[in-house]
């Protein structure tokens, strides 16, 4: 499978397929296709059957566009058919259980990803993908299907070089936001005309770096709202004020693969106070990243933040846990860095650490965000690194 544009990811699959005594397994979130064919869908409404053995094949609608088709997988175009009515998908149904049949893979064999209820949107992101969980079933009729949300969830853990390089360029891309916000973040302005601009300056990089299409998701909450960033994120029209803290939540994905990165700022100079809440939830940080390392725990990597935060008299205030997978989707199925979290840590995994605390007593909500690479020596941070405020 030479042609393939990720030979380490088939690999990978071809391996748990076989250990899984799986024939294939078909996927349909736009997250599970990046993973399998490493291609971003237009619409939402690709298919993509994984064999053990054989090319893997795409189903995708006529009106897909031809840069968004994987090299190297056999092709189905279908022509989704009415936008009501159970005979849409009647064609593509037909053409997937006859290549189940004329792969050998009968009811039982084939594994498919439940729905976990968080899933990444396709390019043309306005609308959701309009293939549900429920069209799946019809299409699949009696071809039958177990659930293999398991294997899923393993197989992505740790990232390939490719993937790697990948969502290096997505933390790139978030870079040109993250400018923009401490330049931009000043009195005067509203919430939603900064993350305007944050957003703006993430698109502009398409067309650029090997990124195709950039799009980013902006979140600023400043004074009284920077409180309920541990809460939601969400811009509103308040207008910034001087002495205001200031967060940022930004989501970016880079032709398909994801970052997600936090920062907080301050219009002008932060009082004793404020300056006391970034430094304590910066080293929080800093601790839980020196705890990130093969073998370590989710819950190690957060009780490292949580330690620092309680002694500084934050502790009340870090309301979510500590970070998650990250990559092919803003929040990647997986363990999360919380108490109770005892799945260890594996070179190759890509991680989110995340501590913040929030509070009007301590002025002001604060949260630290970088993307993180766990490596046989510890840690690498692939977000750009910020001249602290």
């Amino acid at each position: 499978m030479s042609s393939l544009r990720d030979p380490e990811r088939d690999s990978i699959l071809r391996s748990a397929l076989q250990a899984a005594r799986l024939g294939a397994i078909l996927a349909w979130y736009p997250e599970d296709i990046l993973m399998l064919s490493g291609s971003h869908s237009c619409y939402g409404m690709d298919l993509c059957l994984y064999p053990a053995v054989g090319a893997p094949i795409l189903y995708a609608p006529q009106g897909e566009p031809e840069d968004t088709l994987p090299p190297g997988f056999a092709l189905r175009r279908f022509s989704p058919g009415p936008a009501r009515g159970t005979g849409r998908w009647e064609e593509l149904g037909q053409m997937l259980r006859r290549d189940l049949q004329d792969l050998g893979i009968g009811p039982g064999r084939l594994g498919t990803a439940g729905d976990d209820g968080f899933h990444a949107v396709p390019s043309f992101s306005a609308e959701s993908p309009p293939l549900t969980f429920a069209g799946l079933e019809r299409i699949l009729g009696d071809a039958g299907a177990c659930d293999a949300t398991e294997l899923f969830t393993n197989v992505g853990l740790v990232k390939t070089g490719r993937e790697i390089d990948a969502i290096r360029r997505a933390n790139r891309a978030a870079g040109a936001g993250l400018e923009v916000f401490f330049a931009g973040c000043a009195a005067g302005r509203t919430e939603a005309e900064l993350a305007a601009e944050v957003e703006a300056a993430v698109q502009s990089r398409s067309g650029r770096d090997g990124c195709r299409l950039a799009r980013g998701w902006a979140h600023v909450q400043s004074g009284p709202n920077s409180c309920l960033a541990g809460t939601f994120s969400r811009s509103s029209g308040r207008i910034l004020a001087q002495g205001d803290l200031v967060v940022l939540e930004l989501a970016v994905c880079a032709d398909g693969y994801w970052s997600d990165l936090t920062r907080t700022s301050c219009t002008g100079q932060p009082d004793e106070q404020q300056r006391a809440l970034l430094d304590a939830v910066r080293e929080a940080q800093r601790a839980a990243i020196r705890a990130v390392r093969p073998g370590a725990t989710g819950e190690e990597v957060d009780r490292a933040a949580r330690s620092l935060l309680e002694q500084r008299g934050y502790g009340a205030g870090f309301t979510h846990n500590c970070g998650h997978q990250v990559g092919f989707r803003y929040h990647d199925r997986g363990p999360v860095h919380q108490h109770g979290s005892r799945v260890p840590l594996r070179g190759g995994m890509i991680v989110t650490v995340e501590p913040g605390a929030y509070g009007a007593a301590f002025g002001g909500g604060a949260r630290f965000e970088d993307d993180v690479l766990v490596t046989p020596g510890g840690a690498e941070i692939l977000s750009r690194k910020d001249e602290e405020t």
